[in-house]
């Protein structure tokens, strides 16, 4: 089986959460899994966007991006995110190596249009990945972990990468990779309804009506419509899950969470 995982939250942010993260995927690689790593790290980019005076503004979930905040994100992603989680996989005996859009040129962003301008805020469909690039890895049982920045294919001499969200980023990821499973791992038990349970199964149009009476708000928008998309794409399937305990991996597997397809 071939999986597209996308972490962010507690398993990024400290020692202890990266080292539960490396274990399950040893476990995962043991089991003769490919996986893919795709990680966020927004608690991080705002701490640094903070130090630095620069103001964080975000509509429907997705974080404005400017130059300034550009080049933090990519200091930030690339470099302490991605290169931390890589040494605890490494450490762990798994084989690891991080990526960004730049590297192989495994993908190359567009500009995201929106009703407001975003800044330095990219997209991707399946066609700006090539996933061939990724191939030997996968086989050999290597994990690629990636941070969802880019050069744009029109960027200009000197522009920052453009930032993709880490959601909108991992459906393409995962269909230019032909994956099998996309998991969406979150802090969270899954998509939530108004008392606060997990929705087993959720569609298009269950989706629609949920973010049109609030009840899918913020960040978890960008989520599931990256989770429809991913669906529309060609993923095998998708599931937004909780990341806690020490078996986040193998409880998706078995079914945990919120399990997202196109069609009732």
């Amino acid at each position: 089986m071939r999986l597209c995982i996308k972490v962010g939250g507690a398993l990024v942010e400290t020692s202890t959460g990266r080292s539960r993260l490396a274990a399950m995927l040893r476990r995962a690689v043991t089991r003769g899994e490919e996986c893919i790593l795709v990680h966020g790290g927004g608690k991080q980019i705002a701490e640094v966007a903070t130090r630095l005076g620069l103001e964080e503004r975000r509509h429907e979930g997705l974080r404005i991006t400017d130059a300034a905040t550009a080049r933090v994100v990519t200091w930030v992603l690339a470099g302490e995110v991605n290169k931390g989680l890589v040494a605890e996989l490494v450490k762990s005996g798994v084989a690891a190596i991080g990526l960004c859009g730049a590297d192989l040129g495994f993908f190359a962003p567009r500009r995201k249009t929106s009703s407001v301008d975003l800044g330095y805020v990219g997209t991707l469909t399946p066609d700006d990945v090539d996933g061939r690039v990724l191939e030997d890895l996968l086989r050999s049982l290597v994990v690629p972990v990636v941070a969802t920045i880019g050069p744009a294919q029109d960027a200009g001499e000197g522009e920052p990468f453009l930032n993709i969200n880490a959601d909108e980023a991992a459906g393409p990821i995962a269909a230019a990779l032909r994956c099998d499973l996309l998991l969406l791992l979150s802090d969270i038990p899954g998509v939530l309804d108004k008392d606060g349970h997990c929705i087993e199964t959720i569609d298009r149009e269950t989706a629609a009506a949920l973010i049109a009476d609030g009840t899918i708000r913020a960040g978890m928008i960008p989520k599931i419509r990256a989770a429809l998309d991913a669906c529309a794409s060609g993923v095998g399937s998708v599931r937004i899950a909780p990341l806690e305990g020490d078996t986040a991996i193998e409880d998706a597997l078995a079914g945990k969470g919120t399990l997202i397809r196109l069609e009732a």
